[in-house]
């Protein structure tokens, strides 16, 4: 377990360096790409007969793929435009403390997201057992929809954030604001959503639809990244 965190620690640093030392593009692709590729996987994953036995991923119910298809194709397509869309340098705006309150908000809003839609997604025991399981999915759907809006306001808020520049650095809070971003892992924070909700070996019901929901959030992320990126300055 702590080789575990030491490398994901190291990977956290790793990107969030990249940003700072000015490969974002480079980084941006990357962390969409890694989307991508598991919202791929997931799609094939499904598309595999249910085997509760199998080692490497169980699968406890029989699921439709192509969401999940679906969101790996827009995620690339997001790649394609980082690269064949002309940056456009948006206006410089003084670096101040609105900034730093938008970077906090943005914070704040990942970290309370998580939390309070995990009360829809892991009721106790007790619940559980007594309540049927299309209402259950009715409680998993709106904890995601709450996750999904709480990701979109905190990736326009962390927008707002990296606008903060000033004449030599140009670039001072996106820099900031992506390398802090890519540090916390919230890029990831969708697809241990969508895990959470298709791995469930204690109870063995999963939710395959309102997992690719909960997926989807990676879009709002790649359209912050996307667009933080390309009107940087000098990356």
């Amino acid at each position: 377990m702590i080789i575990r965190i030491f490398i994901a620690g190291f990977a956290s640093f790793v990107a969030g360096l990249s940003y700072l030392t000015g490969l974002g593009r480079l980084m941006t692709a990357l962390l969409i790409g890694f989307s991508a590729f598991s919202s791929f996987f997931l799609g094939v994953l499904f598309m595999l007969p249910v085997n509760e036995d199998r080692l490497w991923f169980p699968i406890y119910a029989k699921a439709p793929a192509w969401p999940f298809f679906v969101l790996a194709i827009l995620l690339l397509a997001m790649i394609l435009s980082l690269f064949l869309i002309k940056p456009q340098k948006s206006a410089l705006e003084q670096v101040s403390n609105s900034h730093f309150k938008y970077m906090l908000g943005g914070l704040g809003g990942f970290l309370t997201s998580l939390f309070l839609s995990s009360i829809y997604w892991f009721p106790s025991d007790a619940k559980r057992l007594s309540t049927d399981e299309s209402s259950l999915a009715i409680q998993v759907l709106l904890g995601t929809g709450l996750f999904f809006i709480g990701i979109s306001v905190s990736c326009f808020l962390f927008y707002k954030a990296s606008k903060g520049t000033s004449e030599r650095h140009p670039d001072l809070m996106r820099r900031f604001v992506l390398g802090l971003f890519t540090f916390c892992q919230f890029d990831k924070m969708p697809l241990l959503v969508a895990y959470l909700l298709v791995n469930s070996p204690g109870t063995k019901i999963i939710f395959p639809g309102v997992a690719a929901f909960a997926l989807s959030a990676s879009l709002p992320v790649a359209f912050f990244l996307v667009k933080t990126t390309l009107e940087s300055h000098e990356m």
